[in-house]
């Protein structure tokens, strides 16, 4: 475990304060009380860190974001890229119509345009992020995200018990919906056809 002791590393391997020699094991098998007589803290470990959006954390513990000016160029292109393979499945379509002058189906007509459409509303969407913090969020943020059901009038809908009075705490109705803060939320890939 690692410990500070006047916020310098302390190893529990033995060590002397002042005219006191302390067993290897004594940090550990100590209560806090007796620690924090010699001004010994737990160092919890950093939170680990999204290598794609920081390089770590600085010294006073906040992340290390990367340059959002590099971030949005690549992650743009993981859209695009994104969009190719999925179009790829389809293009012999395209390409039959130029060859053969077959029509190609409305449906995968419509899915091939909804896609360029998605890669085109995913790109707006990394745009508009004014921080890697937010970045990191939109691309990897969750699909879904659970909240209070409203009523008509916007407020939440409340679960009472069979008496009809309020749980205490108050309990509210939940319901799933898209997160629309993320990529995959808000402009989800559309489906291919099934025929």
């Amino acid at each position: 475990m690692p410990w500070l002791r006047d916020g310098s590393p302390q190893a529990d391997t033995g060590f002397t304060v002042g005219e006191v020699n302390y067993p290897s094991g004594w940090i550990a098998n100590n209560p806090q009380a007796e620690r924090e007589k010699l001004n010994i803290t737990f160092l919890a470990d950093s939170p680990a860190h999204d290598q794609r959006f920081s390089w770590g954390w600085n010294s006073d513990g906040s992340e290390n974001w990367k340059d959002l000016a590099d971030l949005k160029p690549l992650w743009k292109s993981k859209q695009t890229q994104n969009a190719k393979v999925l179009l790829r499945d389809s293009d012999w379509l395209v390409i039959r119509k130029q060859e053969a002058g077959t029509a190609i189906p409305t449906a995968w007509s419509d899915y091939r345009t909804a896609l360029r459409s998605a890669c085109n509303e995913r790109e707006s969407q990394i745009d508009a992020a004014s921080t890697a913090a937010e970045l990191k969020a939109i691309v990897t943020g969750p699909v879904t995200v659970i909240q209070n059901k409203k009523d008509s009038d916007g407020n939440d809908i409340e679960v009472k018990q069979s008496d009809g009075s309020s749980y205490d705490p108050k309990r509210y109705e939940h319901e799933t919906v898209a997160n629309t803060g993320s990529l995959d939320g808000k402009n989800p890939w559309p489906n291919a056809p099934t025929s």
